[in-house]
């Protein structure tokens, strides 16, 4: 009987021990998320400072921004089979301090070559750390309740790192633009010390061979995409620059399929995303990130060109948006016990339609308080609640062994949707806003973005008819 109370005592111990290194392994991967999506964002409000200390064009300065998310997306997939052959744990660590060191190397930049070199690298490491922190939750969390919590959790840190960004990079670029970037240095060492200590190795029992065709197409298909989306605010939709990569870019992601289908050891196996349901759910992520960062970027030109207002005061004018994230992300967290990840994803979009709609309301001399406060925090609810629980659909019924690639995908389909959405947005505000009889006016920029924020809800419309549609039938 005593030996059996020790052996119950020491189950018990364990239990509670392996319970509260999960919970730390959650942790770690969260603030590493947290850095990665934040610095996706934090640079928009330090740009101009940026440009004007190192003398940049106005055609290179979208770039340190965009070549962030273009690096970040073409090398995700890779970074996601490498983790799985590898082991999440070391392409997490070696993701990090890559991460970590490109952020030094970038605050120190003495020219726009370094720094844009840096801003590539930056999207490189992220591009082996987020995938693999994903995939160790999945390995940590078993499939039910707890792993739908952890991904609410991970969700949150996804939808609230732009906004959070944003805010952070007002409030730094008040000091120097330089510490947007060399504010990753203490917060990357923290969290690859903790990773060291509470982090556990795990590795795919799939062939360690790499299908180098499927990496090929993948690669550089993604990276073309988002070049040529991205190049559309530049030279516009019908420029040979624009049309001859997003062309290519989709040839060979066509090429890409032919060859996983035929693959021994494909890098995706399609049947990640032929699911019905998981490939709804890739649409809906894809669908909400551009519709979010459309909204975030048409938002800091009106309250900077329209509003004239300083960096500072823009960075803090997100605070409401970040407000409304959390507190649709908590509510979606404990949501999810009760219900269906389908459920709260659909409840998330119809109030994220709601908020986004109601900037069809906004006129130049509309008081912040009056719309702009109350849009954002409904909005944020929405988006906090779709992304915090999406993730549960998107990687529900994914085994262990393509953890990695899965989770690839998510990060994936968030940054192509993110750079088409500020591409296509962007697009559709600067011509309304030349139809307009004085377009150089505050009221026609208004009138553009108007027209933006009323097209970031239709697509927002568009990803609730699919949750509502495309991802019935699946039990929790």
């Amino acid at each position: 009987m005593e030996q059996e109370q020790v052996n119950a005592a020491a189950s018990g111990a364990a239990a509670q021990f392996e319970s509260r290194q999960a919970r730390a392994a959650l942790a770690v991967v969260v603030a590493a998320q947290l850095l990665v999506v934040l610095d996706a964002s934090i640079v928009n409000i330090a740009l101009p400072a940026a440009q004007a200390d190192l003398d940049m064009a106005d055609s290179i300065k979208q770039w340190v921004v965009t070549g962030y998310s273009l690096a970040f997306g073409s090398f995700l997939l890779l970074g996601g089979r490498v983790a799985d052959v590898f082991g999440r744990k070391k392409t997490f660590l070696a993701g990090l301090a890559g991460f970590t060191v490109a952020s030094v190397l970038g605050g120190m930049a003495a020219d726009q070559s370094m720094l844009l070199a840096a801003r590539a690298a930056q999207g490189i490491a992220a591009a082996f750390l987020a995938p693999a922190g994903l995939a160790i939750l999945t390995t940590v969390f078993p499939q039910g309740r707890a792993r739908a919590k952890a991904f609410a959790i991970f969700g949150a840190a996804t939808g609230s790192g732009g906004v959070v960004g944003m805010v952070l990079g007002g409030v730094l670029t008040a000091g120097s633009w330089r510490w947007c970037l060399l504010i990753n240095l203490p917060l990357g060492l923290v969290v690859l010390i903790l990773a060291l200590r509470w982090l556990e190795e795990s590795t795919s029992t799939r062939s360690a061979s790499f299908d180098l065709a499927g990496v090929l197409t993948a690669t550089l298909g993604v990276g073309s995409l988002i070049y040529g989306i991205s190049n559309v605010a530049v030279d516009g939709w019908l420029a040979p620059v624009t049309v001859g990569c997003s062309g290519a870019g989709l040839v060979l992601l066509v090429a890409f399929v032919l060859i996983e289908r035929r693959s021994a050891e494909p890098m995706m196996p399609l049947r990640i995303v032929v699911d019905r349901i998981r490939g709804s759910a890739f649409l809906i992520i894809l669908m909400v990130n551009a519709a979010a960062y459309a909204f975030y970027l048409l938002l800091t030109y009106y309250l900077q060109v329209v509003k004239d207002y300083s960096a500072f005061t823009t960075g803090l004018a997100f605070v409401p948006i970040g407000i409304g994230i959390l507190l649709g992300s908590a509510a979606a967290g404990r949501a999810v016990s009760r219900w269906q990840p389908r459920r709260v994803v659909i409840m998330g979009l119809l109030v994220a339609v709601v908020g986004v709609a109601a900037m069809a309301l906004l006129q130049v001399d509309t008081p912040f308080w009056a719309l702009v406060l109350p849009v954002q925090v409904v909005a944020g609810v929405g988006f906090g609640a779709t992304l915090t629980t999406i993730v549960s659909l998107a990687l529900s019924g994914i085994g262990t062994n393509e953890s990695g690639v899965a989770s690839a995908l998510t990060n994936a389909m968030g940054q192509v949707g993110g750079a088409a959405g500020v591409s296509v947005l962007n697009v559709i505000a600067v011509v309304v806003t030349a139809a307009q009889p004085h377009p150089d006016s505050d009221a026609a920029l208004n009138s553009g973005y108007v027209a933006a924020f009323l097209a970031a809800a239709a697509l927002l419309t568009a990803a609730l008819l699919i949750a509502t549609f495309g991802t019935r039938t699946r039990l929790r």
